[in-house]
């Protein structure tokens, strides 16, 4: 009978344990009986053996025995309060760790960057239906961690439509960031994405320091308005509006000169020849300091481009432009090695354009663009990016344009790797061209940047970094935010009671009990 009893005390006391956790660690319905099960059913067991074991209690207490369960129990006592100084820690020094493959739970390397330079408070206010919205809370949350200027609030716009009002908020889904408290700058967002809420946090550090960058137009060029054709630049022109470049389109055949505001000249890949006046401007630009990035288009049998203008003025600046078009064997499922017309890119030499980029770009119908060897003192040009070893720039057009067919002719063609982009870096007093620095990066592509391109792959962030490092702007270079995230099973707060008391509190407790009940019967 005081066997049994014993028994009945020790799983009570489990049942009590079990109970008081589950009460200090849930609040649903499910949750809250589980919790007066085991208070109930564990208070009346302990009751009971207390009730039978009462005359037996100070023998009890000298054994030998009792001494040693007294030091287990309290081994086990300072092993949970060692467990609730650690979570108290963790609660107080947060810290997390992101083990996906692609880091998919945190922010990019170029918001980590952005955040770190604020220097006042930052109130992220996210108007979402209802006030709550798991999708916005954990981005916010994001940020939070990543910065302790970083505060966040979810309002309920009907509840609190004078917030609207003040914050100019006309629609669901909108974050506002407010910079420097209730008297500093704010800003809308209407994408509920990482990419859009850094860009518009750019933009309030550095407000009134937008740089602009122009378009040359005019002569076949790339227009950045077009944003239905695939060759268009509309979202080229997205990108740079969001990193806080005003964009403005310049005629230069009609201007005396290039704009004086223009930061970044931009000619993308221009169809017909550059005439005099417009070589002129452009000389006149660069000398005096100016930043250019120059795509090319790949020659073609037909004539249909006529960059010679460009080719012999981009001469001049120690950049050597190839006569060709690089070709690369691929692979494809059922078919064998084909030649393929748009390389992909996976090695890029030391420059501040490529620290620390190691993501693949691809460079569709791109034609070799390489530094003047030997280069021309006062000029530093490098290459940015090298096509595989398996590709080479075939200077047969009339072949791979008329008869798709190409072959690597070792008299003529270049073996890769190839390159495919340069930068360039003047020195104007050594040139003795003007005084300064000027700066130059050349594709030898003109679609890597276009709406169909931009996207595939990391060329977005390529050309990005690449706008950064002829800005000055080398703390922006990085890689920035990709709009696809990784799946979540967001439950309710009845469901993840019911999951965690089966999961965590009642498998084990059973575990428990059955495993004392086996050691209490063997024992005896």
């Amino acid at each position: 009978m005081r066997r049994s009893s014993a028994l009945t005390g020790i799983l009570g006391l489990v049942l009590l344990i079990f109970g008081l956790i589950g009460y200090a660690l849930t609040s649903g319905g499910f949750a809250r009986l589980y919790i007066f099960v085991n208070l109930i059913v564990g208070g009346f067991a302990v009751i009971g053996w207390l009730a039978a074991s009462w005359s037996d209690l100070g023998s009890i207490a000298g054994q030998r025995r009792t001494r040693y369960g007294a030091n287990a129990a309290v081994y086990s006592v300072g092993f949970v309060l060692l467990l609730v100084a650690a979570n108290f820690l963790a609660s107080r020094y947060h810290r997390q760790f992101d083990l996906t493959a692609q880091k998919v739970f945190s922010l990019s390397p170029q918001s980590v960057t952005v955040v770190k330079q604020l220097k006042k408070p930052l109130k992220l206010y996210g108007f979402v239906q209802g006030g709550h919205s798991p999708t916005a809370e954990s981005l916010y949350q994001q940020y939070a961690y990543a910065s302790p200027l970083i505060t966040y609030e979810l309002v309920d716009p009907n509840k609190h439509p004078e917030l609207a009002e003040r914050f100019k908020v006309t629609t669901m889904d909108t974050t506002h960031l407010q910079y420097g408290g209730d008297t500093g700058s704010g800003s809308n967002v209407t994408d509920l994405n990482e990419g859009a809420i850094t860009n518009g946090i750019m933009k309030l550090i550095k407000s009134g320091s937008g740089q602009t960058a122009c378009f040359a137009i005019g002569e076949g060029e790339a227009d950045p308005d077009e944003a239905l054709q695939p060759g268009g630049f509309n979202e080229f022109q997205k990108g740079l509006e969001g990193e806080n470049f005003q964009v403005k389109k310049v005629v230069l055949v009609s201007e005396p000169k290039v704009p004086d505001d223009c930061a970044i000249l931009i000619l993308a890949g221009p169809t017909r020849p550059l005439v005099p006046h417009e070589l002129d401007a452009i000389t006149q630009y660069l000398d005096g300091g100016g930043r250019m990035l120059a795509m090319l288009r790949p020659q073609r049998p037909d004539k249909a481009y006529d960059e010679t203008a460009l080719v012999n003025l981009l001469g001049d600046w120690g950049v050597k432009v190839g006569n060709n078009v690089v070709v690369d064997q691929v692979v494809r499922l059922f078919a064998g090695p084909a030649l393929g017309l748009d390389p992909t890119v996976n090695m890029y030499p030391t420059h501040e354009i490529t620290y620390g980029f190691n993501k693949q770009t691809v460079f569709p119908m791109v034609r070799t663009v390489d530094p003047i060897d030997p280069p021309k003192p006062g000029l530093d040009v490098t290459s940015l990016a090298k096509t595989s070893d398996t590709s080479w720039a075939e200077t047969d057009l009339n072949s791979l344009f008329n008869k798709q067919t190409a072959h690597f002719d070792a008299a003529t063609d270049t073996k890769g790797p190839v390159s495919v982009a340069v930068a360039v870096e003047a020195n104007l007093d050594q040139l003795k061209r003007g005084k300064g620095t000027a700066r130059m990066v050349v594709f030898g592509d003109t679609d890597i940047a276009d709406n169909q391109y931009i996207d595939n792959f990391f060329n977005r962030d390529f050309l990005m970094n690449s706008v950064d490092w002829l800005a000055g702007q080398t703390n922006s270079i990085t890689i920035r935010p990709k709009s696809l995230r990784a799946s979540r099973f967001n439950l309710t707060i009845q469901q993840f009671d019911i999951v965690f008391v089966l999961s965590v509190l009642l498998i084990p407790e059973l575990l428990l009990l059955t495993g004392l009940a086996v050691w209490w019967q063997r024992r005896n």
